[in-house]
């Protein structure tokens, strides 16, 4: 006999030997290449730090000196350091100084190198100007993990080859050893054994070699003959055996035969060993058919998992000749497939040393049909009843005793019908709220008054809590029509109310605050005044508005605003009293309505706590957030008599306590309406204004100080309205601002100067720069600085000509929105003018890194510079900080010589005022301060 090689028992020996010690070799392998791989990682580490501390100062004096030239000495001098592929230098606004790139280095194996290596090999280091302890800016490079892996896999092939061949050369040595040792005596064993004749196994035993006569080998031989042996025997006694038996089976099947029930046995495989003639007649077989087919083609699929359990139950069933009989009814099938019910009964039998189910089988296919319409007609009821989620009533007004079915017990929570109410009447589970009313229905029912009984009631369930039921009945009438039985169903509608409640919740209640919302505060509201007005008490509405609420979603996010309005109205409801209403109006306005109260004053207590408790910080998210509020109070009856007019009142006194500054609360007085109607009124002219052009620009020149010519001008808007007649900027610019119209009106101011220096060329005249005053809405809007570049090229206007103005409290505090806006304008050659300098709170490194060209004085520094030393000061310190940063000075409103001549002295650049000229109509101060072309290019 041969045995392929891969089945040998010394090729698996000598396979299992390599394979764990090509294992324990890789494991240790891993091991060593890992610690090598965290050397390399180490020692690169520490080499590049050492790399970029020799050049941290050198680095640092370029970045704070914003040189170039040095920054790329820095960074070529870096280079030298073989690994590094990227270096730069930022300074300490984050804009690159100098970069410094080479390829990185390619190869075959520069996948293995990044999943070895995963992450970019980048180091960073801050650039401090020690003298000054002033970080000024970042060194950062990256390393080539490429140029750092390639030695690492030379090291680990070595490590690697000389493993796999020490493995390979230990697994062939074995399989020499084990062969020789193993599978050669085995192997002559197994052909021994396999010329042993089966049927007289002992006449051929096996023989020991002399060389294993004492070892494993030998001792297996020996055994084997004495199997044989006893082998012969019992085949010997088993052909006797089987002789008894055969006679046995030839008595039984002739008393098989003349039994009306069908009889089956089955040998230990449950196989079909005989059946009697009418078992053949159930399952449609003819005579000798059957024979040897498996038991489960008789039983149909689902019942044969528990037949077959109890037919090898009775064959492994310990005792005497005969076990008791085992009787379940099951599903048959027929030869030809047909199902049919049968009655299921096995027990066991021996035959010698053979054990034999029989089965007995009874045809039960009729009663098995009346049972099953019995069954389904009970179902039928059974699932009408609980397909309604229903039970059933009885109530027996002869005997006094009540039936409640058990699909209504188990509604109670009284699982198998187990209710100590089962004999009791319905007023021992009614609620208490429900039961007067619930047991009058009842009886105008009974006594004939109603038609109909249909009632709505709560039943206490077992465990305590209280369930809706809908109840439904009929009363059985007696002749003389009293009722004898009153019998109905009872649906469980608890889910539908809650559904109600909660629909009717989620309509009247904020989904963010869990407060009162619009529809409800008005609602309560109508109700506070009904009642105010029936008892002659006052009601108070208190309308709130956050401050500076933007400010947190803006920088924060509006996770964080939302977390804030949550713990802001558990704050308020904390803050008034228990009677009050606190509710969310919408986004971050929210209102309390206070009703009898005994006098005006309490809503004044009320505000004041609101305003007292909003002090404390609110800790949302690891963060100590500060937070006010501005309130507005109207009265009832006091202020108005209707919900409308008091929630109109309460926010115009709102709005007038945030134009106050915030943090504050305001009654409502009848002068606060007229303002809000006036202010609306001047809302709604100034959207006409626009659509009806009424409004014009005048131009106010700036003057040279040397040469007192001018050398610019201002755009200034000025709205003439055909009732009111001139309208001061300082009352509609703000209101623009605030509503957002100042962006169209900005766009139109733009529009109009650039198309009127388009017309002075047109006139061969010499145009001045022209500045025009922009808001921080137009900056911030997006994509400002390119619409200002449309502009100059469709009116045909360089950028030498146009000048924008923005004040210093508007550039500053919205710096992070328009820095890149005016830097990207600078950058087309438009100059930027911070207006009404000195009044804001600029920071001087911001002044000399921004895009600036020009500052202007505040007219009220000019005003004052001759009359206090405190102002001249300052106004001489602006002037000189502007000349030292290379800007242009303006100082606006010079009305006297005085006046002129303090900024003569400080050499300021250029003057604006009335002294020299007031604002003028386009075509006036044409003719007065502009000249042709010709003679202002001879002129300069």
């Amino acid at each position: 006999m041969q045995l392929p090689l891969r089945k040998r028992l010394s090729y698996k020996q000598a396979r299992n030997t390599a394979l764990l010690t090509l294992a324990l070799g890789l494991i240790l392998n891993t091991a060593q290449i890992t610690y090598d791989l965290f050397n390399v990682e180490q020692q690169t580490d520490q080499l590049v730090r050492q790399v970029l501390s020799t050049a941290r100062q050198p680095a640092a004096e370029a970045a704070y000196a914003f040189d170039q030239a040095l920054a790329e000495r820095v960074l070529t001098g870096l280079f030298e350091y073989r690994p590094l592929y990227h270096a730069v230098i930022y300074e300490d606004f984050g804009n690159q100084l100098a970069a410094k790139d080479r390829p990185e280095t390619e190869g075959g194996l520069k996948w293995l190198a990044e999943i070895l290596l995963p992450q970019e090999k980048t180091f960073a280091i801050q650039l401090v100007i020690e003298r000054h302890h002033q970080n000024v800016g970042m060194l950062k490079v990256s390393v080539d993990r490429y140029l750092i892996a390639l030695d690492f896999f030379r090291r680990s092939a070595i490590v690697l080859g000389v493993g796999l061949v020490w493995t390979v050369a230990l697994a062939l040595i074995l399989v020499v050893v084990f062969y020789i040792s193993l599978s050669k005596p085995f192997l002559r064993l197994t052909r021994g054994i396999a010329a042993v004749d089966a049927r007289r196994p002992a006449e051929l035993l096996l023989s020991v070699p002399p060389q294993h006569a004492g070892d494993e080998l030998g001792l297996l031989a020996s055994t084997t003959n004495d199997l044989l042996l006893e082998f012969d025997r019992a085949l010997v006694e088993r052909e006797r055996v089987e002789a008894r038996l055969r006679e046995r089976e030839a008595h039984l099947s002739g008393i098989m035969d003349n039994v009306a029930d069908g009889i089956i046995t089955l040998d230990e495989d449950l196989r079909v060993a005989t059946m009697n003639r009418a078992a053949h007649q159930l399952f449609g077989y003819e005579p000798g058919q059957a024979a040897g087919q498996p038991f489960v083609s008789f039983i149909a699929d689902n019942d044969w998992p528990r037949v077959s359990t109890e037919l090898m139950a009775s064959l492994r069933r310990q005792g005497g000749t005969y076990g008791g009989e085992q009787r379940s009814e099951v599903q048959g099938r027929r030869r030809d497939g047909t199902g049919f019910a049968i009655a299921f009964g096995v027990s066991q039998m021996r035959l010698g040393t053979r054990r034999t189910a029989i089965c007995v089988i009874q045809d039960i296919t009729q009663r098995k049909r009346a049972e099953r319409a019995v069954r389904e007609s009970e179902e039928r009821l059974k699932q009408a009843v609980s397909a309604t989620r229903s039970g059933v009533f009885d109530s027996d007004f002869v005997t006094g005793l009540t039936w409640w079915s058990p699909e209504f017990l188990e509604m109670l929570g009284y699982p198998g019908g187990a209710s100590p109410w089962h004999d009791k009447p319905l007023e021992a589970l009614l609620h208490p709220d429900d039961a007067a009313a619930t047991l009058g229905t009842i009886e105008r029912y009974l006594s004939g008054d109603t038609g109909d009984y249909l009632s709505m009631f709560r039943l206490r369930k077992s465990d305590g809590s209280w369930l809706w039921i809908e109840a439904r009945g009929l009363a059985i009438r007696d002749e003389r029509g009293r009722p004898s039985r009153f019998t109905g169903t009872m649906t469980d509608v608890t889910d539908r109310k809650r559904f109600e409640e909660q629909l009717l919740y989620v309509s009247t209640h904020d989904p963010l605050t869990g407060l009162a919302n619009r529809t409800l505060l008005q609602d309560r509201l109508q109700h506070a005044v009904a009642h105010g007005a029936r008892k002659g008490t006052s009601v108070a509405v208190l309308v709130m508005d956050l401050d500076r609420f933007k400010l947190v979603n803006d920088s924060l996010g509006s996770q964080v605003g939302d977390k804030l309005l949550r713990a802001l109205g558990q704050r308020l409801v904390s803050c008034v009293r228990a009677a009050d209403t606190v509710g969310r109006m919408g986004a971050d306005e929210f209102m309390v309505i206070a009703e009898d109260l005994p006098e005006p004053q309490v809503a004044a207590r009320i505000a004041e706590a609101i305003l007292v408790g909003l002090t404390r910080p609110f800790a949302i998210d690891g963060q100590q957030l500060f937070i006010t509020t501005s309130i507005g109070i109207s009265l009832f009856p006091g202020d108005a008599s209707d919900t409308d007019a008091l929630l109109r009142d309460a926010a115009t006194a709102m709005d007038n306590a945030k134009a106050a500054g915030g943090n504050s609360y305001q009654f409502f007085t009848p002068r606060m309406n007229e303002e809000a109607v006036a202010r609306l009124s001047m809302e709604h002219a100034l959207r006409e204004a626009l659509d009806l052009n009424q409004f014009t620009l005048h131009y106010q020149p700036k003057i040279d100080l040397v040469t007192l010519e001018p050398v610019g001008t201002e755009a200034l808007i000025r709205w003439q309205h055909p009732e009111m007649g001139p309208v001061s900027p300082a009352s509609f610019i703000p209101m623009a601002e605030e509503n957002g119209l100042i962006v169209p009106i900005g766009e139109w101011v733009m529009r109009t100067a650039l198309a009127q220096i388009r017309s002075w060329q047109e006139q061969g005249l010499q145009p001045l720069p022209v500045a025009v005053n922009v808001s921080v809405r137009q900056v911030s809007s997006g994509q400002f600085a390119e619409r200002v570049r449309q502009l100059l090229q469709e009116y045909g206007v360089g950028p030498e000509f146009l000048e924008l103005e923005i004040t210093e409290t508007a550039m500053m505090s919205n710096l992070a929105y328009i820095a890149d806006t005016l830097a990207e304008l600078r950058a087309q050659g438009i100059s930027i003018a911070i207006d009404d300098f000195g009044t804001g709170y600029s920071s001087l490194s911001y002044l000399r890194r921004l895009p600036i060209t020009t500052l202007k004085i505040d007219r009220s520094f000019v005003a004052e510079a001759t009359s206090n030393t405190d102002t001249a000061a300052i106004a001489a310190t602006i002037i000189a900080m502007g000349r030292q940063l290379g800007l242009t000075v303006v100082a606006e409103g010079i009305e006297t010589q005085e006046q002129l001549d303090f900024l003569r002295r400080h050499q300021c650049d250029q003057l604006q005022g009335f002294f020299f000229s007031k604002p003028r109509p386009a075509d006036d101060f044409c003719k007065t301060f502009l000249k042709p072309a010709e003679m202002r290019a001879a002129v300069s």
